[in-house]
């Protein structure tokens, strides 16, 4: 693979663990951090086995009933991800163990580190990919900047897939809904780019890029919601953007200032009450029990 790629890949990587995996392991209780851990390493090679293992034989076998040129074949064609990928990711459902933790841990967490997993597993397939070709691999890897905030993305796009499948089958024990609705959810991902392909309504390459562009962000952003939802109820955007924190000092709790400086999983504000600054928890505490004010030893 060409270095530059394998650059970009590495990019990929190391901004997924560090922005997706800071947060969650950092919001996870020291005794659920071991178990999504091991979720984010058991989801790493799945997408490869899933494409290699599965899509690629069905794809050849497709391939030689229908022909490459039928429009039967390509509408099929539309369905090797979701069909493959989805069931790659819920497949430690089908260990006691495993079963069990997921049932008892935060839905979102577990899909957070499944997505993780997952995610960069597949930035790397969709690397090796990317270096067959001759026009993407003659690019140095500071100009890959699509790929490596897409593949990024994708990483939450995957954890709100898996958190709805989570939800179905393991709190409402809906399998059959759980799957088709990771699956759609997946489908419609990718809807755009099967009609770009297409040419549909005679668009133009040039058009379709960019509808392609605003589609990934705006897809990105529904999927966040939906996490969000998942997470924090129907009230979750007043929770994440202004939901309430305690003050290590006073102890009082308060909404989230408008004014603060945001570092991901931890904001720097200050307190109505007491007026001074401090470190704060960026996520809502409204639901946690109060915990006593810090003070000094005299």
């Amino acid at each position: 693979m060409p270095a530059d790629i394998t650059i970009a890949a590495m990019i990929v990587s190391v901004l997924s663990l560090t922005l997706v995996g800071g947060v969650l392991f950092l919001r996870a209780p020291g005794e659920e951090r071991p178990f999504l851990g091991m979720l984010v390493l058991l989801m790493l090679p799945m997408n490869a086995l899933a494409f290699h293992l599965i899509r690629m034989p069905l794809d050849a076998w497709l391939a030689s009933a229908l022909g490459r040129q039928n429009e039967v074949y390509h509408a099929l064609s539309l369905l090797y991800a979701p069909i493959t990928e989805e069931p790659a990711k819920l497949w430690p459902l089908l260990i006691p163990y495993c079963y069990l933790r997921l049932k008892s841990l935060p839905v979102h967490r577990s899909a957070l580190a499944i997505g993780l997993g997952f995610g960069v597993g597949e930035a790397w397939t969709v690397a090796c990919l990317l270096a067959k070709s001759p026009e993407i691999a003659k690019y140095p890897w500071y100009m890959l900047n699509g790929y490596i905030g897409e593949r990024v993305m994708v990483c939450i796009m995957h954890a709100a897939f898996t958190a709805t499948a989570l939800v179905l089958i393991v709190k409402h024990r809906r399998v059959a809904r759980g799957m088709l609705a990771c699956m759609a959810l997946h489908l419609l991902g990718n809807l755009p780019i099967f009609l770009a392909k297409k040419n549909t309504f005679g668009l133009g390459t040039g058009v379709w890029a960019i509808v392609l562009q605003l589609w990934v962000l705006l897809y990105f952003a529904a999927m966040g919601g939906l996490l969000a939802y998942i997470t924090y109820g129907i009230r979750w955007f007043q929770k994440l953007i202004r939901g309430k924190v305690r003050c290590p000092e006073c102890g009082q709790l308060y909404t989230h200032p408008l004014l603060g400086l945001s570092l991901l999983h931890k904001n720097y504000e200050r307190c109505p009450h007491c007026r001074h600054w401090h470190l704060v928890n960026a996520f809502d505490e409204e639901d946690q029990q109060a915990s006593p004010p810090h003070t000094a030893d005299k």
